[in-house]
């Protein structure tokens, strides 16, 4: 209860407000970043670090941005901005825009708008965090997990689910003082791109509506690229078994990108991962017949001479597209003709994009991939005050 609490408190404390309140990003999360370039594309702006410097920056300055030794290193066109712990750049107005460059590693330039603060990271890289407000996080992240050539009411669908996966895990990085990753541990979110008006749409409809479970609280809102026909239980990929992510049969699945593929193991290295995972093989066998496998419904596990082994694990390593698949045994090599993309848990995007081109609402959408939910507005009062007198 007191958990719960603190939680909406939380919730309440950031996002009373969805349309002007923020959430911070922390950008290039899995990369370990030394040097940064910033550019003002819209706008302008102005950067202050922790030793009481302040610097206007222009629309044609460049800043570059470096980590030496223990100490963040910033350089202008023409002079050196000092050395200190942490510096902030904050646009002078809204709707202003920059651009950011990893210089090491080299990464790909993207745009953002917002605030940006830059700390270091005790595994010796940069901590980078865009402070964005909360609406148009959830635009980007539609458009960077789904594309941008979808219909209005899939990404209305796709927009509840991430804002609805983003309240859930708003605490998600605290010890790193930001919110949310940019990358899949928490939601792909890659700043400005196309904006889309059908998105941005999209986000407006359904601005402040979430997923709730039986019982009025958020729910894990998974999803994947495509489920093969079947999607599947919470329980068969993770250890919690969620009463909402349940398994069913999926129509919408077929003539799609991701719909079927086809992988090759050699004979060899499946022969090592068996022995590695401790599947103990006769002295002599017959590869065509021990390790043939047919799946036509998705199911956990398969048998390998009369022990199990879990799919899941298959599938981690030889980085197969799903676990939905069925091997085929042929000389020095292993076929695996498989279905979908994705752990296949909950809404499958290529399957809720299908409905949505068939004249499915976004509704009947979700109420088909989440099982007994219900559609709710974080903003209101009422469901706020149920949430917390359970």
């Amino acid at each position: 209860m007191i958990r719960k609490f603190i939680f909406f408190i939380i919730i309440i404390s950031i996002f009373q407000n969805l349309k002007s309140q923020d959430i911070r990003i922390g950008l290039y999360h899995k990369f370990d970043v030394k040097t940064l370039v910033f550019k003002p594309l819209k706008g302008a702006y102005y950067l202050e670090n922790d030793k009481g410097f302040k610097e206007k920056i222009r629309g044609n300055d460049v800043i570059y941005i470096t980590l030496v030794g223990d100490q963040i290193s910033v350089w202008g066109i023409e002079k050196h901005m000092g050395l200190s712990q942490k510096i902030a750049i904050s646009p002078k107005r809204e709707n202003s825009m920059y651009s950011l460059e990893p210089a090491f590693p080299a990464l790909k330039k993207r745009r953002y708008e917002g605030k940006l603060e830059i700390a270091i990271h005790p595994e010796d890289k940069l901590t980078i965090i865009n402070q964005v407000a909360f609406e148009k996080y959830v635009a980007s992240v539609v458009e960077a997990e789904s594309g941008t050539r979808a219909k209005h009411e899939y990404y209305k669908s796709q927009a509840i689910i991430s804002r609805t996966y983003a309240l859930n895990h708003i605490d998600r990085h605290e010890n790193e003082n930001f919110n949310l990753c940019d990358d899949v541990h928490c939601q792909v979110y890659k700043g400005i791109q196309t904006r889309n008006k059908t998105i941005h749409s999209a986000v407006s409809t359904t601005k402040g509506l979430v997923i709730t479970d039986e019982n009025r609280q958020l729910i894990t809102a998974a999803f994947h690229s495509n489920s093969g026909g079947f999607t599947i239980n919470s329980e068969d990929v993770w250890s919690a078994a969620m009463p909402y992510l349940r398994g069913k049969k999926d129509p919408y699945w077929a003539d799609q990108h991701n719909s079927h593929w086809t992988d090759t193991i050699l004979l060899s290295d499946w022969v090592d991962f068996m022995e590695h995972i401790g599947i103990q093989l006769p002295d002599k066998y017959d590869p065509n017949t021990i390790f043939s496998f047919n799946q036509s419904v998705r199911v956990r596990n398969m048998t390998v001479a009369g022990q199990l082994v879990p799919l899941k694990h298959v599938r981690n390593k030889f980085k197969l597209r799903s676990t939905f698949f069925s091997i085929y045994p042929e000389n020095d090599k292993l076929i695996v003709k498989g279905r979908g993309y994705g752990h296949g848990v909950g809404l499958s995007q290529e399957g809720a994009m299908q409905m949505a081109r068939m004249g499915k609402s976004y509704e009947e959408i979700i109420e088909f991939y989440y099982h007994n939910v219900e559609l709710m507005n974080i903003d209101s009062t009422t469901y706020l005050t149920r949430l917390l007198s359970q």
